[in-house]
């Protein structure tokens, strides 16, 4: 694991180079100004590697523009298509971890009056109740982060409970739920990627699954209960069983930052394969300047985005694998 670790090491240094050159002394990020977009995972990766002169730059820079209220908004990039509580979650994480409580702590309680008060989960916009596993792991993972654990544990259960419950985990996991219908399964013709990942089926999108192995591993570690790891191998399980370019997919990064961080609870070997294949893989595409490529045709706010992004997860990587 040594060698994963110092790969991870070099990529975060290099991402960081191309990340913190484009900061202004305003904290705009330059190609993304005005588009909140480039923005969401910036004040929590700045600040978790230590780049605290940035992280305030762009702080004042979010606190001017972007916020109002407990409320994360602005100019929308079209690729934030998952809605904006999965901005506001990782720009109230980040804030609070910067020490920006005059941000984090209003937003944490809007998010928090967003959950639905029988399931605690997040519900999707549009008619019916139907409960949304990927989001409903981002609003609690922030609202973690902000000390208000007391406020996780009802959706926290549901999300385990819709992995135990699965209906046919041999084929698919879906991560859409009612409490009317139960399981949503994609219409004919419905574009259900990303809530429904099928395991035999090229080009999926597999970032929910690691959102929930993530807060599997939060959960175990705020408990001490085996029943969240028991759901996490049941993810695992699934992980394994899909198609090879699951270790090669451009939405892989948070499975690999999920399973690192149930690794570090665990002791699981099992875990920490996979958080290392996805690694390499991760290492491995980083361009020569230090960005990431989600396309080759992507924009400077989606650069920014998948930079952040990744440099975050590889520095929790790291240091769920030291030796």
């Amino acid at each position: 694991m040594a060698e994963i670790v110092q790969r991870c090491e070099e990529a975060i240094s290099l991402g960081l180079k191309w990340l913190a050159g484009r900061v202004s002394d305003k904290g705009e990020l330059e190609g993304s100004e005005s588009i909140l977009f480039g923005y969401y995972k910036a004040l929590l990766t700045f600040t978790a590697t230590g780049r605290y002169l940035e992280a305030g730059r762009v702080a004042h820079k979010i606190k001017r523009d972007f916020y109002k209220d407990g409320q994360f908004g602005g100019e929308q990039y079209p690729a934030a298509t998952v809605g904006p509580i999965y901005r506001d979650s990782w720009l109230t994480w980040g804030a609070h971890l910067a020490g920006r409580y005059d941000m984090s702590v209003p937003a944490a309680n809007a998010i928090r009056s967003q959950l639905c008060g029988i399931t605690g989960g997040v519900l999707v916009d549009g008619p019916g109740r139907i409960i949304d596993a990927g989001l409903t792991c981002c609003a609690l993972t922030a609202l973690l982060a902000t000390g208000k654990s007391d406020e996780v544990m009802k959706g926290a259960e549901l999300v385990r409970a819709l992995v135990e419950d699965q209906p046919e985990p041999e084929k698919a996991f879906y991560f859409r739920w009612s409490p009317e219908t139960g399981y949503i399964k994609p219409a004919v013709g419905e574009d259900g990627k990303g809530w429904t990942v099928r395991r035999t089926d090229s080009g999926q999108i597999y970032w929910y699954i690691g959102y929930l192995l993530a807060l599997m591993a939060q959960m175990n570690l705020l408990t001490g209960e085996r029943k969240w790891i028991d759901a996490a191998e049941k993810l695992l399980a699934f992980v394994n069983g899909c198609l090879p370019e699951i270790f090669g997919s451009t939405s892989n990064g948070k499975i690999a930052w999920g399973c690192a961080e149930l690794f570090a609870v665990t002791g699981d070997e099992r875990f920490r394969d996979v958080a290392a294949r996805m690694t390499e893989w991760i290492c491995d595409v980083q361009a020569a300047d230090g960005r990431w490529y989600r396309s080759p045709d992507q924009s400077i706010p989606v650069a920014f985005d998948a930079t952040f992004e990744r440099v975050f997860y590889l520095s929790r990587i790291a240091r769920a694998l030291q030796p």
